[in-house]
């Protein structure tokens, strides 16, 4: 469980360069990962299961949750299910009591919406889940759940019974607290499969992504992408200058007569913080976000604000989570978008199985910008340039490192 505890917690292995933990790099370019026939399944379960072996030595308690992306209904290139039952074997194998898959409601419209699936009856989010195989019965093996709709928790399995909760962590730089999933806080080990595609605000969907935005609730998804806007009440706001004061981006001025601040939606990025401070005094302050939500805003940071959320919601659980990244049918655009894509590389390039997120995606960016120009394809490369500025930006505020040792084996 994530404790509401208030000071931020890197392990060393995430700082020092001497006990990095490393990175194993599976190379699988002999098959079409994609199309596999079902005997190349049985076989990466096998090799995943070694690699999260190597890099997990210590028992398994309690929850286990496989955090996945099911994909929109027309999304052909999305995530094997088949390829995350060597990660519940060896949940299982290690003292779990119940293993489930799981990813939260998204913001928008569509199959896996929070407006499509209200909290009573998440039913259209579970339809495409047991379409795409992710259930017992399936080619996942083991049940789904809808990590922010507690109706679809499994007794005796896997328990959680809030939609998200909110926790405070202080030292993380643009946030204060944290609005996680329930059913991720409910986790006591997780493995984070990942699938690496482009996309168009992050530069790279990887690790670090399915954390930040798969594991966060509403209220986070809608501060990252800076929708979140405060909205004053003129007869409660007393004019203290508080909010003024503690706002992280100077985004708030308050000119001699007016009845409340002013926000500069430019520079707002939907922290809450002058919610936070105003809350034991006047409650004044509420963050709203509109209905004609521009998905674009703030896409100048958003990689820098995903992982700040990422640090925040990984607090105490960087010890008890393997990320596993799919490098295979690599598409321009993301998992999230509901349309057929085709892969922009003629071959897969495997996995890669870490325990630092940033340093998982940053090593993903080169394998993949290397594969692409062996390919002679034309790119501007602008998601290697985000995934070096993220990885530039987590160790300068947090001491984080992006490069760790890399044990490489085949898939054969």
């Amino acid at each position: 469980m994530i404790p509401n505890k208030d000071s931020l917690q890197i392990p060393e292995e995430m700082k020092s360069a001497k006990q990095a933990w490393p990175i194993i790099y599976i190379d699988t370019q002999k098959f079409n990962l994609w199309r596999a026939p079902e005997g190349v399944a049985y076989l990466v379960s096998d090799v995943l299961h070694t690699a999260i072996s190597r890099l997990h030595k210590r028992p398994v308690h309690g929850q286990t949750l496989l955090k996945v992306h099911i994909g929109e209904p027309n999304c052909v290139t999305r995530m094997r299910p088949e390829y995350t039952v060597g990660s519940s074997r060896f949940a299982y194998e290690n003292g779990a009591i119940g293993v489930v898959a799981g990813d939260t409601t998204v913001a928008y419209s569509g199959p896996r919406g929070q407006k499509e699936n209200p909290l009573a009856n998440p039913s259209q989010y579970l339809r495409l889940a047991y379409k795409h195989g992710w259930s017992r019965n399936g080619k996942a093996g083991v049940p789904f759940v809808v990590l922010d709709r507690p109706v679809t928790a499994k007794e005796g399995e896997y328990e959680f019974d809030q939609e998200q909760e909110r926790v405070e962590v202080h030292g993380v730089n643009h946030y204060r607290d944290f609005h996680v999933s329930s059913g991720f806080a409910a986790a006591d080990f997780v493995i984070n499969h990942a699938h690496l595609t482009l996309h168009g605000l992050a530069g790279l969907a990887g690790c670090v992504k399915s954390i930040a935005m798969g594991c966060s609730g509403l209220t986070g998804k809608l501060r990252m992408h800076r929708l979140l806007l405060p909205q004053f009440d003129p007869e409660l706001c007393t004019c203290c200058e508080q909010c003024v004061e503690s706002c992280p981006e100077g985004a708030l001025h308050l000119k001699e007569g007016d009845l409340y601040p002013s926000v500069d939606p430019d520079l707002c990025i939907g922290c809450g913080e002058c919610e936070t401070v105003c809350a034991g005094k006047q409650g004044a302050v509420k963050m709203l976000s509109k209905e004609d939500a521009d998905w674009d805003r703030g896409g100048e940071n958003f990689p820098v604000r995903m992982a700040d959320y990422t640090i925040g919601l990984m607090n105490d659980k960087w010890n008890s989570v393997v990320h596993v990244l799919h490098m295979y049918a690599i598409t321009k655009r993301c998992d999230c978008v509901n349309i057929r894509q085709e892969p922009l590389l003629k071959r897969d390039l495997g996995f890669l199985v870490g325990k630092n997120p940033f340093a998982v995606d940053r090593l993903a960016a080169r394998i993949l910008a290397d594969a692409l120009n062996k390919e002679g394809h034309a790119t501007d490369e602008s998601f290697l340039q985000l995934a070096a500025n993220t990885a530039r930006y987590v160790y300068e505020v947090y001491g984080i490192l992006a490069e760790t040792p890399v044990n490489k084996t085949s898939l054969s």
